[in-house]
């Protein structure tokens, strides 16, 4: 009775929040939590197997491929889908997926999981496989050093039973092998793709030894081939991608002599690839099952996300640490193309409230010719631009406007493509201005002169744990009348 009182008390606040223009995403499984401390422990009663995804970069992307991947198949998914990955989040996810009365069973619950909230995941509902994707600096602030963060991970681990998918490449998620449980490797070969090179990187020392690490091969970060003269070494994969070739309609894999083509942008997420298509695989799936999910899988999310702007093509990606912002940048500037750069920065709970990791972002290599402007948006649109005149950029190039709607208002006026990269609590109003401006577009409408939009830049959905609201307080002006609402536009 306690249960069905959590499930009816969940989503009436759920609906009572979405009513009042809140978001609704967690409110149900905060609902549901207070009534029954332990309702994760229901996703049992929800899907037959269980996935959790974690890890710091990817694990959205990798959740989301594998959900769709096994419902274009047939079978029928549970799945996270909105990236509320915390146990209050998945709570909600359950809260959702239940009839009025009772649960509903599926095949699959595909469930992405925080890292720092994994060790309580686990102890209410173990997982019958866990995908490690990498392990960067991420929101020091609340994850504490890499080091006792996985600690507590793989203690959570010790005696659990369950099928680990760790990706090979990466010395971090390498430390999980000496647990007592299954373990299948994936990775890249050495000579899989091209990748760019960074002035900046991650640790490159064994985590047994202190030892550097001899690197034969290296992708990104500290991803790559790694040996050490006491023993730790990358081990060898059970699947393995042997090309990525990088086209326009997205990445192409060669695993095990298969062809797999994606709508997947950037090379890096070959990574992600590669683990959904282990994971499907371990389900059942067949090589043609997969390569036809590949071809019909499109983001939505904000994450490599391309979006048509006048007669250009836009790009959105999540940044929320040194390494996705130098994949980031190292994707953005493959074309000689004219283009302008975006960096929309916030602060709060969601996004990490230390902001020093913006200084490992290697921006330097943003300082070239045909990247024409420089625009410092969000909440911290100053730190960000202090970041890019410290990169070598000249001022004249850099523009600082803190309101995301007349960023990109001001960057549409420059007539040539905007890339964009967004902390968490930047990306899904980002998503939605971008996608009225598309919509406007389409209708043929055009902005004229100076004008107010009372409704358009009111985002209903909540900034994650902070109770407010993203909303523009100025008046949103064409180029023309911008002068006299920046002041301090050079850093």
């Amino acid at each position: 009775m306690k249960t069905q009182l959590a499930i009816w008390a969940g989503k009436t606040a759920g609906t009572a929040s979405r009513m009042i223009g809140n978001g609704g995403s967690t409110i149900s499984g905060i609902v549901a939590r207070k009534i029954d401390v332990q309702f994760l422990r229901h996703l049992r009663s929800n899907a037959k197997e269980i996935i959790y995804i974690t890890g710091t970069n990817g694990k959205t992307t990798t959740a989301n491929l594998i959900a769709h991947l096994l419902e274009t198949s047939g079978k029928t998914v549970l799945a996270n889908s909105e990236g509320s990955n915390m146990v209050t989040g998945i709570s909600a996810t359950i809260v959702r997926n239940a009839p009025f009365i009772g649960f509903m069973m599926n095949d699959v619950a595909v469930i992405e999981v925080d890292e720092a909230s994994l060790p309580k995941a686990i102890l209410e509902c173990q997982p019958d496989y866990l995908i490690v994707t990498n392990f960067f600096r991420d929101q020091l602030d609340r994850y504490g050093e890499l080091d006792l963060l996985i600690e507590k991970m793989k203690d959570s681990l010790k005696s659990v039973d369950v099928k680990l998918i760790l990706n090979a490449d990466d010395p971090f998620v390498n430390r999980f092998s000496n647990l007592q449980t299954k373990n299948i490797y994936v990775g890249l070969d050495k000579n899989a793709g091209r990748f760019q090179s960074y002035t900046m990187g991650e640790s490159k020392y064994c985590p047994i030894c202190q030892k550097e690490f001899k690197y034969t091969a290296v992708h990104f970060g500290q991803l790559g081939h790694y040996q050490c003269t006491c023993g730790f070494t990358r081990p060898q994969t059970t699947l393995s991608v042997e090309k990525v070739y990088q086209g326009k309609k997205g990445i192409r894999l060669t695993v095990d002599g298969a062809d797999y083509p994606t709508t997947l942008k950037g090379m890096y997420n070959a990574y992600n690839a590669i683990l959904a298509i282990c994971a499907c695989q371990e389900m059942g799936l067949n090589t043609k099952e997969i390569r036809e999910g590949l071809m019909l899988y499109h983001k939505i999310n904000g994450r490599m996300q391309d979006f048509l702007i006048g007669e250009d093509t836009w790009k959105l990606n999540l940044v929320k640490n040194p390494a996705g912002g130098n994949v980031t940048l190292s994707e953005y500037l493959q074309t000689n193309e004219k283009k302008q750069l975006i960096f929309c920065l916030n602060d709060y709970l969601a996004d990490g409230e230390d902001i020093s990791w913006i200084w490992d972002i290697d921006m330097e290599i943003a300082n070239r010719e045909e990247v024409e402007t420089f625009i410092a948006s969000g909440k911290r649109a100053h730190d960000a631009a202090l970041r890019m005149k410290y990169a070598g950029i000249p001022e004249e190039k850099i523009i600082i406007l803190p309101e995301m709607k007349e960023a990109v208002l001001y960057a549409k006026k420059k007539g040539y493509p905007a890339y964009i990269m967004a902390t968490y609590t930047c990306l899904s109003p980002m998503v939605t201005i971008l996608l009225k401006e598309a919509e406007e577009q389409k209708k043929g409408d055009k902005y004229l002169g100076t004008f107010t939009i009372p409704f358009l830049s009111r985002h209903p959905k909540s900034v994650w744990g902070q109770g407010k609201y993203h909303m523009p307080k100025k008046t949103v002006r064409m180029e023309g009348n911008l002068s006299s609402n920046r002041r301090n536009q050079k850093p």
